[in-house]
């Protein structure tokens, strides 16, 4: 059985009472993703602690796959998945995001399943980009242009570069995110240790990474 991570919705719930409310999660694969996503003419890539193995080859436990598009492509992201049903995950809540019903102002996540009775199966997250350049969410002054923001794996799997995603990781501090913190950290180099030290101080301010990337 799959338990959702801490930043999921209703995150106070036991296993148990967030099934008995939401239903269960099968997480999509990212050879799921892959194929799902294929032919489409959205561009994606993917995000979170998966992004960390991708770049790292060291493997952890894994909630989910976070997939990633850019927020300006939902629309072209509905016609590409038809037969899934979208809710909008917020503020500890459900919304579903019927046919022909736009996005809610402030959303940036969703939830996806095929029905009522069936598992969830993706957890979308939709990203703010700036023409050609990624844009952090939480501060649209910290940017960088896309063709360095994002990775892409000998299979052709785009992932979030490990410096951006440590600055998402860096508010929430779980125990999972010093372990990726750790990882990650001897494979950037100069520039992107410099990068990302200048994020969490403009971010966060003084922040318990922040020596370590000197």
């Amino acid at each position: 059985m799959i338990t959702p991570p801490p930043r999921r919705v209703a995150n106070d719930l036991t296993e148990a009472e967030f099934i008995a409310w939401y239903g269960p999660w099968n997480p999509m694969s990212i050879p799921e993703i892959v194929e799902l996503m294929s032919g489409s003419p959205v561009r994606w890539w993917i995000a979170g602690g998966w992004a960390i193995e991708l770049e790292t080859g060291i493997s952890r436990d894994h909630d989910d796959v976070d997939l990633a598009i850019n927020a300006d492509d939902l629309a072209a992201f509905r016609t590409t998945v038809p037969d899934l049903h979208l809710w909008e995950a917020h503020s500890g809540s459900l919304t579903p995001l019927l046919p022909g019903n736009e996005l809610q102002e402030g959303r940036e996540q969703l939830w996806a399943r095929a029905g009522a009775t069936e598992p969830w199966r993706l957890d979308l997250l939709l990203s703010p980009v700036d023409g050609q350049e990624w844009v952090f969410k939480r501060d649209h002054a910290i940017r960088m242009p896309l063709d360095q923001a994002l990775r892409t794996t000998a299979d052709g799997v785009s992932y979030l570069a490990p410096h951006i995603v440590l600055l998402y990781k860096a508010r929430l501090l779980r125990d999972k995110d010093r372990a990726d913190f750790a990882v990650a950290v001897p494979r950037l180099d100069a520039d992107e240790r410099a990068w990302l030290a200048d994020a969490l101080t403009r971010h966060l301010g003084d922040h318990e990474w922040i020596d370590a990337l000197g």
